[in-house]
């Protein structure tokens, strides 16, 4: 997985930081690791969204391969 940068390379006002800051807190209590029967659902969205990241990421790395085979072929 690959981290991009921001396309607005401008410096974020201290507002827009804070009202980021706010928006990322969470009322809800952090996620918690429990035994296999019963884990946190968010946990599980987490991974869910991680996992298919990776997927889409994986398919389009595949794709530029078999593009870049091709064309050496013809």
């Amino acid at each position: 997985m690959t981290l991009h940068p921001p396309c607005n390379k401008a410096k974020m006002m201290r507002r827009e930081r804070e009202a980021l800051l706010e928006s990322l807190l969470i009322a809800e209590p952090e996620l918690t690791f429990t035994p296999r029967g019963n884990p946190d659902p968010r946990l599980l969205r987490l991974v869910d969204f991680l996992a298919r990241q990776a997927a889409r990421e994986c398919y389009a790395e595949e794709v530029k391969m078999m593009r870049r085979r091709g064309k050496r072929t013809s």
